[in-house]
């Protein structure tokens, strides 16, 4: 089972027909779907048909009770959830522009009232995970510890982090064995500015895999250091690039536990992300394996 720890997010999304250059344009579509990277990862999990759960502690509001339907609705499981009050979904607006760009503003107040489900909850996760999927940036204090407990019981970490420097989020990149950041953000922590030289330079010995995202760049991933292999990105028409990054980490993780490769957890999760990007505004944003094989066959 693929484990996942970070928050969840009630997304209000604003669709336009215009580029942010464009000073304004009209709005063409609206929704409101649930997210966050964690969410949207293991959706990528259940999607391919591999048993995904959410670790964390989820509110009593109506927005925490509509987060629970829409975990179910998506294959992910519950068991592992606490009922807190206070810990409500993280509120976002997202803006899609002409081309699939997207801006997101949000309200994380929450968080500060998100604590960890209790030791046994976390204990019964564990037991049950082949994979920790985190959010370094969004995981409730303590989260350290339960990395640091799945990697004692040989449960695999695949890490998440874009943004927040912070030392509790440095700690976390520092103790997962498969770091999977965007190459932007790993320069910023590192001072190096190429793939071979981040990936280096956040090599250490708890390491397993080191994974640089870079868009329409592709991606670049080494198992050992100077080794770094580069995957390009499946060229598609976005209409929406909310959530790409997260159907990649999904991706990365299930074709973990497949036993596949780098070159391979990298093509698939490059496609699983492709796929998502190329999805109409509305349709469910979630990649099947179907779609999956279809774009990485060609």
């Amino acid at each position: 089972m693929i484990i996942g720890l970070g928050c969840l997010a009630h997304d209000h999304m604003l669709v336009t027909e215009t580029t942010w250059e464009s000073g304004k344009g009209r709005v063409i579509h609206t929704e409101t779907r649930f997210g966050g990277n964690v969410r949207n990862a293991l959706s990528t999990v259940a999607a391919l048909d591999h048993p995904a759960a959410y670790l964390g502690s989820v509110g009593l509001s109506a927005s925490a009770d509509e987060a629970m339907v829409d975990l179910a609705e998506h294959g992910i499981s519950t068991d592992f959830i606490e009922r807190v009050a206070g810990a409500d979904p993280v509120m976002s607006r997202i803006t899609v522009t002409a081309g699939g760009e997207r801006y997101g503003a949000f309200d994380d107040s929450t968080l500060a009232t998100t604590p960890l489900p209790s030791d046994a909850v976390v204990d019964a996760a564990l037991s049950a995970a082949d994979v920790l999927l985190v959010d370094a940036c969004v995981a409730p204090p303590g989260s350290l510890r339960v990395v640091e407990q799945a990697r004692e019981r040989g449960v695999a970490v695949v890490l998440d982090a874009e943004r927040d420097p912070s030392p509790t989020v440095l700690a976390l990149v520092d103790a997962a064995d498969h770091l999977v950041i965007p190459l932007g953000f790993g320069a910023q922590i590192t001072g190096a500015s190429s793939a071979t030289d981040v990936a280096a330079a956040l090599w250490n010995d708890r390491r397993t895999a080191v994974v640089l995202t870079d868009g329409t760049q592709g991606s670049h991933g080494c198992v050992a250091p100077g080794d770094v292999v580069h995957v390009p990105a499946y060229a598609v028409e976005a209409v929406d690039t909310t959530g790409c990054g997260d159907a990649f980490h999904g991706a990365y993780a299930w074709s973990l536990v497949s036993g596949a490769g780098i070159i391979q957890r990298l093509t698939v999760a490059s496609a699983a992300a492709a796929v998502v990007a190329a999805l109409p505004a509305g349709a469910r944003r979630v990649p099947s394996r179907e779609a999956i094989a279809e774009m990485v066959v060609g």
